[in-house]
C-alpha cells in the first residue's frame, strides 16, 4: 500500500511537470507569435522591450496602430501644378525642385530645407541621402547631402542631363567645340571633373552608373537621327570614357537600362533584354503587335515590364497591358492584364508601383496586388521612399501613401 501510494504521487508530480512545461511552452509561442506579429505589422522590434522597457514600447505600438489606421494617405504639400518640377526621395523624405525653390519634406508634412534657386528647367536626380540639381536649359549645377548644399557651380555650357551614384556625378552637356554635338562629363562628389568625352556621331540623351551591375562601367542612352529613321543604342564607357561595348537597337527608340543583380536589364519600345557584365546578351525576348510602354525591376533581381496590345486598341478601340514579371532565365513568373496604357512603373525593394491613369496598382514580386490608390486628377508622378511609402504628386498636391505590403506573412522573412 505505501509502495502504490508512493507511485501515485510520483505519477501526479510526473503530471504536473508535465502541465508546467507545456504551459511555458504555449506561453512562449504566445509571445512569440506577437513578438512576429508586432514586427511584421507595425515594423516595431520587440527586443526593445529589454532596452525601452514594457510601458515605453506599449505606447510605441499604440502610437503607431493609431498612426497606420488614420494617416494611411496624408497631404503633405503642394507645388505650382502649371510649372515644370522634378522630384525624388532622399532618406525617406521628399525633395521637390522647381523653378523658385528646392524643398525637402518629411513623411508628416514638415519641411526640412528651403533653397531658393532660379531654375529655367529644374532636374533632380538622388542617390541615398545625397542628390544632384541641375538647370537642363542652363548652367547651374549643386550637390545636396543631408538637406544641405554642399557645393554649387556654374558649367560653361548648357546641361541636358544630371545623374548621381554612388561615387560619380554623371553629366551631359551641349558642346560648344565645333563639330561636336554633345559631350559626356563624368565629376567626382567633391565637384571635380575627373574625364570627357565629345560626341559627333549621335546624341546622348542620358547616362547612368549601376555599381551593382560594373563599377567601372557608365551606360549611355544614346540616340542616332543621321539615317532616315530613329534608331537609339547603348554605349559602354569606362571612367576614363574609353568605349567598351555598344548595343543598337532594331529601328526602335531603346529607353533604360536598370541593375538586375549582378546583370543589367535593358529595354526599348520593341525589346527587352539581359545582359551580364562582360556586355554579352543572357537573353533577348522581341514583341511583335505590341509596344512596350514601361519596365523595371523587382526585388533587385526580377525585370517587371508592361506590354501595350496595339492590336486590340486597333482592333476595338480600347486598351488593354500585359504586365509580365520574368524570372532571370526570361521565364514569365507571373502575368496580370491591365484595362489602361501603363504609363510607368517604379521599384523599390519587392515593391513595384504601376501607374496607370488615375490609378496606381501596387504589387509584389509574386505579382500580387497588394494595395492601390486611386487619384481625381492625372499622376504626375510616383516615388517610393521604400517598398512601404510612396509619394504621389498629382493635380497640385504632394501625397504621402503607406503602402499595405503582403512580403511578411506571419514572420518576419
Amino acid at each position: 500500500m505505501p509502495m502504490e501510494t508512493e507511485n501515485t504521487n510520483e505519477r501526479r508530480k510526473g503530471r504536473k511537470g508535465s502541465s508546467l512545461i507545456k504551459l511555458a511552452l504555449f506561453l512562449f509561442i504566445f509571445v512569440l507569435v506577437i513578438g512576429v506579429a508586432v514586427y511584421a505589422f507595425l515594423d516595431i522590434n520587440p527586443i526593445n522591450v529589454f532596452t525601452e522597457g514594457y510601458n515605453e514600447l506599449y505606447s510605441k505600438i499604440v502610437l503607431k496602430s493609431k498612426a497606420e489606421l488614420t494617416e494611411k494617405v496624408r497631404n503633405i504639400g503642394t507645388y505650382e501644378n502649371s510649372e515644370y518640377f522634378s522630384a525624388a526621395t532622399v532618406s525617406n523624405n521628399f525633395v521637390i525642385a522647381e523653378k523658385s525653390s528646392v524643398r525637402i519634406i518629411d513623411m508628416y508634412g514638415n519641411e526640412k530645407a528651403y533653397i531658393p534657386v532660379s531654375l529655367n528647367k529644374p532636374h533632380i536626380h538622388s542617390y541615398k541621402q545625397r542628390a544632384i540639381i541641375a538647370d537642363l536649359e542652363g548652367r547651374f549645377l549643386a550637390l545636396l547631402d543631408d538637406g544641405k548644399i554642399l557645393w554649387q557651380k556654374s558649367l560653361n555650357e548648357d546641361i541636358v542631363y544630371a545623374s548621381i551614384s554612388e561615387n560619380w556625378i554623371l553629366l551631359i552637356t551641349n558642346s560648344k567645340e565645333a563639330g561636336y554635338k554633345r559631350s559626356i562629363r563624368a565629376w567626382s562628389l567633391d565637384g571635380q571633373e575627373v574625364s570627357i568625352r565629345n560626341i559627333s556621331n549621335y546624341y546622348p540623351v542620358s547616362v547612368s552608373h549601376y555599381p551593382t551591375f560594373e563599377k567601372a562601367t557608365f551606360v549611355v542612352n544614346g540616340v542616332d537621327i543621321s539615317g532616315l529613321e530613329t534608331n537609339s543604342f547603348f554605349d559602354f564607357l569606362d571612367p576614363a570614357m574609353a568605349q567598351k561595348a555598344s548595343i543598337r537597337g532594331d529601328n526602335e527608340v531603346m529607353a533604360k537600362g536598370m541593375p538586375a543583380g549582378d546583370k543589367l536589364f535593358l529595354y526599348g519600345e520593341k525589346s527587352i533584354f539581359l545582359i551580364d557584365n562582360m556586355f554579352n546578351t543572357v537573353w533577348k525576348k522581341k514583341t511583335a503587335d505590341s509596344l512596350i510602354t514601361a519596365a523595371s525591376v523587382i526585388d533587385g533581381k526580377y525585370p517587371v515590364y508592361a506590354e501595350r496590345d496595339t492590336e486590340i486598341y486597333s482592333r476595338e478601340n480600347r486598351n488593354v497591358t500585359n504586365v509580365r514579371i520574368l524570372n532571370q532565365d526570361s521565364s514569365v513568373k507571373k502575368e496580370l492584364i491591365v484595362d489602361d496604357v501603363v504609363t510607368g512603373i517604379i521599384s523599390s525593394g519587392k515593391t513595384a508601383a504601376l501607374i496607370s491613369g488615375h490609378e496606381i496598382l501596387f504589387i509584389n514580386s509574386n505579382g500580387e496586388i497588394m494595395d492601390t490608390y486611386t487619384s481625381k486628377m492625372n499622376i504626375s508622378g510616383v516615388y517610393l521612399a521604400n517598398e512601404k511609402m510612396a509619394y504621389i504628386v498629382s493635380g497640385g498636391t504632394i501625397t504621402r501613401f503607406n503602402i499595405n505590403v503582403s512580403h511578411k506573412k506571419f514572420g518576419i522573412f
